[in-house]
């Protein structure tokens, strides 16, 4: 079993600050700070890791800040490869206040040269001949790396290594270009890829061949409190999660990749491995941090997900 590398070509620290209330004032006492390595492929990361994979982290990273994310990610246990670029890399703050309300600040990413794209496709080139199978995730720092995941996912081809991507809007589309093995999406990213709205089992459909036809084999696409659908050539699945209470959905999407990632390389079958992701997406949103579940808060959701086959809606 090779190691599984996830990329991240926008990470971040993640920090949020816990205070009173967010009411706006000249000073406002914070209670508490914690910070993370974020950005969606560093929540993959996490989860794997915590399920026993065997992860590697692909990151760009700038600076004292990209160092402080690199440090993060090796806390969680994670085997980080980075690609130097010369700008810092980003910081998202989040103030949550006692009743879960929330405010985020996302700080502009890192501008990446057309010499250091380059160098990070050559980095990216030299460490993936012992990987088995290449995940992509979240968006891009700026108008130079549009076409990251393209150049990429063609590299990974011809090193005959299958990949999953998850992200949206322009690099999402020219990522299709290089036709990978699996796209993984919500439905607002994927009326975004489409353009057009998905409102029943036909749309369903007539959306995965639209993506058939670009070249992918699966979709998985994931719909919030209602579940998810899971499509291949000649399968399709749907799952519905169990009712939870929600304390902070973020990161549930990536825990979802995660679990049913951890199911395909252990050998279940499509619906188990949707079953797995599901659970995984409801027992994420349960807590504040993101991607920080165990095997066993998937097991005790497990059972009370249905799998069926066909389509969601």
């Amino acid at each position: 079993m090779g190691m599984i590398l996830v990329v991240t070509p926008n990470p971040c620290i993640d920090k949020t600050l816990f205070v009173e209330s967010i009411i706006p004032k000249p000073k406002i006492k914070v209670e508490k700070v914690k910070e993370i390595a974020g950005g969606k492929g560093s929540n993959v990361s996490r989860v794997l890791r915590q399920l026993g994979v065997e992860v590697g982290h692909f990151v760009l990273l700038g600076g004292y800040t990209g160092q402080r994310v690199k440090s993060l990610i090796e806390l969680d246990g994670v085997s980080v490869y980075p690609a130097w670029i010369s700008q810092l890399t980003r910081v998202v703050t989040t103030i949550v206040d006692r009743s879960w309300q929330q405010v985020a600040y996302f700080e502009p990413g890192p501008v990446i040269s057309p010499q250091e794209m380059n160098q990070v496709l050559l980095t990216f080139e030299k460490i993936i001949p012992s990987v088995e199978l290449i995940v992509f995730c979240g968006s891009v720092s700026d108008q130079n790396t549009q076409t990251i995941y393209y150049r990429m996912i063609q590299i990974a081809k011809k090193n005959r290594i299958k990949t999953i991507i998850d992200s949206r809007g322009v690099p999402l589309i020219e990522a299709l270009k290089a036709q990978p093995w699996m796209v993984k999406m919500n439905r607002e990213e994927a009326e975004e890829t489409w353009e057009k709205k998905i409102n029943c089992g036909d749309d369903l459909n007539k959306f995965y061949e639209f993506l058939n036809s670009k070249g992918v084999e699966y979709l998985i696409l994931t719909l919030g409190e209602k579940g998810a659908w899971f499509r291949g050539e000649r399968v399709s699945w749907s799952g519905y999660p169990p009712k939870v209470a929600s304390i902070n959905p973020v990161g549930s999407g990536d825990s979802f990749l995660a679990a049913f990632i951890f199911g395909l390389i252990n050998g279940k079958k499509w619906n188990e491995c949707l079953g797995l992701g599901i659970a995984a997406g409801a027992a994420n949103a349960q807590t504040w941090d993101a991607g920080a579940i165990t095997w066993n808060d998937i097991q005790l959701l497990l059972l009370e997900v249905r799998v069926e086959t066909g389509n969601i809606f």
